[in-house]
């Protein structure tokens, strides 16, 4: 079976030749434009037809893997096989558009499909031996209903990410505020008893005493000599005047 698919590819290739060297023949211009009779039209249209047809063979059967890493054949069962999901099966293939110029070429058929028609395009190029394909895309053709519901969810889907990500950001930030200023404020808290604690009250009471004594040294003289004298002694030694407080009269 595969002898068979790549004998029917190299057919359709020589048949495509075929026809470019009729096309370039009979139409030697100085135009860069070259203009198809309807019947080299049609032989193009054929040969793209078959080419379609031995392409949707190909993939039914499985025999497409075997062409998968071709440069021009590989994309090109792939391109198919992903449109025939929405194309459905096949109900005729017609001629759509056929334009040559002295360096390339560009045949469209149009693929009737149970589900939508899809344009399968054949993209060529000018070489001595005529025109060698070098590309085939299937492009499927979807109603204008369907485009914008097709465009209206790639455009909720694409702000519904951005908006999933600027959320997930958002809680990211967050969550770093509040890990980065938990961590500030913990070492805050250690620090706090290394601070100097305010003096108890009678030390406080004793420093201010004795402040007061260094201002009234006179005065605590006079009062010692008057008290030792009161107790009948000559020295001040046997006692000390720690503070002078004044007496309130009634």
């Amino acid at each position: 079976m595969k002898k068979w698919l790549i004998t029917t590819l190299l057919v359709i290739a020589c048949v495509f030749n075929l026809v470019a060297c009729g096309s370039s023949e009979n139409n030697s211009t100085a135009s860069s434009e070259v203009e198809l009779t309807e019947e080299q039209q049609q032989q193009w249209y054929d040969s793209a037809s078959q080419f379609v047809l031995s392409m949707n063979d190909a993939v039914a059967t499985g025999q497409a893997e075997a062409q998968m890493d071709d440069p021009i054949y590989g994309p090109a069962f792939s391109s198919w096989e992903n449109a025939l999901v929405d194309i459905g099966e096949i109900q005729g293939i017609e001629g759509n558009s056929c334009s040559f110029t002295k360096k390339e070429g560009r045949v469209t058929v149009t693929v009737k499909g149970s589900k939508h028609d899809a344009d399968v395009v054949f993209t060529m190029e000018s070489s001595d031996q005529g025109y060698s394909v070098t590309g085939i895309t299937t492009n499927v053709i979807y109603s204008m209903s369907e485009k914008i519901q097709q465009a209206a969810l790639n455009t909720l889907l694409g702000m519904g990410t951005t908006f999933a990500v600027l959320i997930l950001l958002a809680l990211v930030i967050a969550l770093f505020g509040k890990i980065v200023g938990g961590a500030s404020k913990k070492p805050a808290k250690s620090k706090a008893p290394a601070k100097s604690a305010p003096a108890p009250a009678p030390v406080a009471a004793a420093v201010a005493e004795e402040e007061e004594l260094a201002d009234d040294m006179e005065l605590v003289a006079v009062i010692a000599a008057a008290v030792a004298a009161f107790e009948g002694k000559q020295s001040t030694d046997g006692f000390v005047v720690r503070s002078i407080r004044k007496a309130r009269r009634k």
